[in-house]
């Protein structure tokens, strides 16, 4: 029970924002273009600066595991490449490939890592879960931007797709996130003071702007898609990476950063990217729904198998 509980209340507000996206919109109190709006915000100011805060903070000497930040991104590479092949002889519109390819790979890894972690091991083991994403999250924009120029006609085209990194909100963000880290450069208080107001928004607004987006009707007509996505992308992917994971030696906190990085619902900020580069941002919308929807039963079963097996 208290397995499942730490699923549902890593779930639970995420999926109540969203109804209350849905519901706002069903009653029309605000309109497109309104969440259209929502969505810039999220993707040229929160989301960067939340980035930004998260790399700057994180511990990344006392609790870095080179071993397990190159098997996470090895597996992401794998994930992208097969996802990109299994859809390569596919008739689906580019727009709809770019979207599915990212779902594939970027997980809620930022949002609901820290917490399922924290909840299990205690705030004070947290730090292989930070230092991860302090790597991961990086990794995730930089190949979405890769991924999204390509499915959106930008194929061959090296200098428009560095510019696109380049100018890149979230890309941006990372830079200047390592950037401070590095150079130990003096951050003001009232500098964080202003991001944190920024960082606290980012999660509430991106979900309740994807609740404005999303289509009841559209849905049903991607219902045989979502399925389908929905069962590879919660249970056959991170069956297959999990189990590497075991068979190598990963245990405990370790074993749940990678359970949440690949067995995580869709990244939030997988829409505003999908949005922003003109893919198609409704199917984007109703994957994280559906994804989110599923997760709170996928993780139960994930960890309550790992405590069965003595893993956690």
């Amino acid at each position: 029970m208290d397995s499942f509980m730490i699923a549902v209340r890593a779930v639970v507000p995420i999926t109540l924002i969203i109804v209350l996206g849905v519901i706002t919109k069903n009653r029309k109190v605000l309109s497109d273009r309104t969440f259209k709006d929502m969505t810039w915000i999220v993707f040229h100011y929160c989301l960067p600066l939340t980035l930004f805060m998260n790399i700057m903070n994180a511990d990344l000497g006392a609790a870095a595991d080179p071993k397990l930040i190159l098997f996470a991104l090895a597996m992401l590479t794998a994930v992208v490449l097969l996802t990109m092949l299994a859809l390569s002889r596919s008739q689906m519109k580019d727009t709809r490939k770019g979207v599915i390819v990212q779902a594939m790979y970027r997980s809620n890894f930022a949002i609901l890592g820290l917490p399922i972690v924290e909840n299990i091991y205690g705030s004070a083991n947290t730090g292989a879960t930070s230092v991860l994403i302090a790597f991961v999250l990086p990794f995730f924009n930089i190949v979405s931007v890769l991924i999204l120029q390509k499915y959106s006609g930008g194929k061959g085209d090296l200098k428009q797709t560095v510019r696109n990194l380049l100018h890149n909100p979230m890309i941006l963000g990372a830079i200047a996130g390592f950037i401070w880290k590095f150079l130990h450069i003096p951050f003001p208080a009232f500098g964080g003071e202003l991001i944190q107001s920024f960082t606290k928004m980012t999660t509430p607004l991106s979900l309740f702007a994807l609740g404005g987006s999303f289509n009841m009707r559209s849905l049903k007509a991607n219902g045989k898609l979502l399925a389908v996505f929905d069962l590879i992308n919660m249970i056959v992917m991170p069956v297959c990476v999990l189990g590497l994971a075991v068979m190598i030696g990963y245990r405990g906190v370790e074993l749940v950063s990678l359970l949440v990085l690949f067995a995580g619902p869709t990244a939030i900020a997988s829409y505003a990217m999908s949005a922003e580069m003109g893919m198609d941002s409704e199917l984007a919308a109703q994957i994280i729904v559906v994804t989110t929807l599923t997760v709170a039963v996928t993780v139960f079963l994930f960890i309550y198998f790992f405590g069965v097996l003595g893993l956690l």
